[in-house]
């Protein structure tokens, strides 16, 4: 995918295109999961024909570090064998790209990484990529250049879909609520049938936080007690389908579900005890 293909907010292209062209030593691309902050760096990457290398989020299990974009963090073992693959002078252009996944690099990692931040080479990038930009220590932040990724339009979104081949009405019309403007998540939904149902579960799940029936919203709470992904991206189709309330009904008590609801997410993303603080949200 180069960068003239890649699907991206007009602005966020604007700042990709010049960034690209003169790709400082070392860059972090943020924004919302599913927005391509991944592709991104690939394209820009390939925009310098630079060799590109990976490194990507792990989590142990059963004692072996594998990778988990969802659970997983970068850890100082890699960023360390990073540093040694790194000290010798290379004659070609190296991006090295640091995925963090869903989570971030453990404070470790980060430590070990600000001394291949100090020790800038000629033809030598790292560019992390991440969903979570505020836990990147402030060293980090100051030492590198940024590269927020918005949503694209509502225009994009529709055309992209088009791009796609999709035909069916409710699924254009489901693709545009999940899909909320992120292009990468778009495409994997498209592709991904199961991957697509179990998305579109969650929307209908957070109709049912929204109704009235305590037994069954106790019985969506007990569904994801263990699964703080899930729960997350169910809160944010909740106060997706309180705003669009919002616009046609300017209820007050929509609003405060709403910051309600941006207390609870707050929360459990901090680690709090997801069946506890949904329960409490609903009760």
């Amino acid at each position: 995918m180069t960068l003239e293909n890649l699907v991206l907010h007009p602005q966020s292209r604007k700042l990709a295109e010049l960034l690209a062209d003169n790709l400082p030593h070392g860059l972090i691309i943020e924004g919302p999961s599913g927005v391509g902050v991944r592709t991104a760096a690939y394209a820009m990457a390939e925009r310098i024909g630079a060799t590109t290398f990976l490194i990507e989020p792990k989590k142990k299990i059963k004692g072996e570090m594998v990778v988990d974009p969802a659970e997983g963090s970068v850890i100082i073992e890699d960023i360390r064998r990073l540093y040694e693959q790194t000290r010798t002078k290379q004659s070609q252009k190296h991006v090295y790209i640091i995925d963090t996944g869903e989570k971030s690099m453990t404070h470790g990692a980060q430590n070990a990484f600000l001394k291949l931040l100090e020790e800038p080479r000629v033809g030598l990038h790292f560019i992390i990529v991440t969903h979570q930009f505020d836990q990147l220590l402030p060293t980090i932040s100051s030492r590198s250049q940024r590269l927020s990724l918005q949503p694209i339009t509502a225009k994009q979104t529709m055309d992209l879909i088009d791009s796609l081949g999709v035909s069916d009405e409710t699924k254009r019309t489901r693709l545009a609520f999940v899909g909320r403007g992120l292009p990468a998540l778009i495409h994997r939904l498209v592709q991904d049938e199961s991957q697509y149902e179990a998305r579109i579960a969650v929307m209908r799940d957070a109709k049912t936080m929204l109704g009235n029936d305590m037994h069954e919203k106790m019985v969506v709470i007990h569904r994801y007690r263990e699964n703080r992904g899930n729960t997350l991206t169910l809160i944010d189709d909740m106060n997706h389908q309180l705003r669009t309330l919002l616009r046609s009904n300017p209820d007050k008590r929509f609003v405060s579900s709403i910051e309600q609801n941006l207390a609870t997410r707050a929360r459990i993303a901090s680690g709090g005890n997801i069946r506890l603080h949904l329960a409490t949200a609903v009760i």
